[in-house]
């Protein structure tokens, strides 16, 4: 059986993507063989699929780190042909073993999660690490005391995957939200998510003192760099930055001030957990939990396998809105 697949290959010096045709036999080892139905597009497979930066760490390999489907052969007790499944997150899938972005997949049964009654793939990976990580920065800010009644909550990078679930959790659990875009044209999509006030990437602070006027109860910062620490400047006392991003730069220059004299705190967020070992917040994103996206069908939208390295090449080139999810039945 030959199917196609986006592989990665590193050739003199440069890496490039190719779709291929493959069998069973060129994929990594595992107990289980997966005919893929969604994948998602992340920021960081965006950079493997265009060779930017150091995502993948094994050549060639097969991108993407979220796919979706029905299984098809199994080793492993926990599942049965026709299982729907989802493999998401980890250090290993799409970096360095093959990941989702080929029409069958084949990992070990432990990387595997269900797909819930009620859900289905695409919801799956539509909300996927994007969703999880933005509930899981949500969480921190509410157990670090930020709660609706406190002020208003910035989210930076407005209309990219995770700001928009971000916003989309927001505002579904009672907090005024603002959301910082540098795109004019997407203040009704972003207003239709839950945003009360959508904002230039200006309007983050007022000036460039150290310490400027407190505009904001909490954050999450889905952009790093600079607006990282214009945020920061902003904060009102006792203000909580959640922050997993670094579209705009992966360091930034701050002074103490913030922390000694505000007490703002700067939490880290790192969600890149395979779907067994996620807890509590993922099973707050199914239906019905106070976590679900109320738009998934919104934020989310299908390309085709065969268009997903020009996707690739426009997400590194100029962002996109929302989040595309890889279609290979359609």
């Amino acid at each position: 059986m030959k199917f196609k697949a986006l592989r990665l290959y590193s050739e003199d010096g440069k890496r490039v993507c190719r779709m291929v045709d493959q069998t069973l036999a060129d994929l990594d080892p595992g107990d289980v063989v997966i005919r893929s139905q969604y994948a998602a597009v992340n920021y960081k497979d965006a950079r493997a699929v265009t060779g930017v930066g150091n995502v993948i760490s094994r050549f060639p390999c097969v991108p993407g780190v979220e796919v979706a489907g029905v299984v098809v052969e199994s080793a492993d007790p926990q599942f049965r042909q026709g299982d729907r499944v989802t493999v998401q997150g980890g250090r290993e899938f799409g970096m360095r073993r093959d990941g989702g972005y080929s029409e069958y997949v084949r990992v070990p049964g432990s990387w595997i999660g269900r797909v819930p009654q009620g859900s289905d793939g695409f919801d799956m990976v539509g909300m996927g690490l994007a969703a999880y990580t933005s509930a899981v920065a949500v969480d921190a800010l509410m157990k670090h005391g930020v709660t609706p009644d406190r002020g208003r909550v910035v989210v930076t990078g407005g209309t990219g995957g995770s700001s928009s679930f971000a916003i989309d959790m927001l505002a579904g659990l009672g907090y005024e939200v603002v959301a910082s875009t540098g795109k004019t044209s997407e203040h009704d999509y972003l207003k239709m998510l839950g945003a009360s006030d959508v904002i230039g990437r200006d309007g983050l602070t007022t000036g460039d003192k150290p310490l400027e006027e407190q505009l904001w109860a909490g954050a999450i910062d889905v952009v790093g760099g600079a607006p990282l620490d214009k945020l920061l400047r902003s904060m009102q006392k006792g203000g909580v930055v959640c922050a997993f991003g670094n579209a705009a730069g992966e360091s930034f220059t701050t002074s103490i001030y913030p922390f000694i004299l505000r007490s703002v705190s700067l939490v880290g967020v790192n969600a890149n957990h395979p779907v067994p070992e996620r807890g509590e917040v993922w099973q707050r994103m199914m239906p019905g939990g106070d976590l679900h996206p109320r738009h998934i069908q919104d934020i989310c939208y299908r390309i085709p396998f065969g268009q997903l390295q020009a996707h690739c090449d426009k997400l590194i080139a100029s962002g996109v809105r929302g989040r595309a999810v890889v279609t290979f039945d359609e």
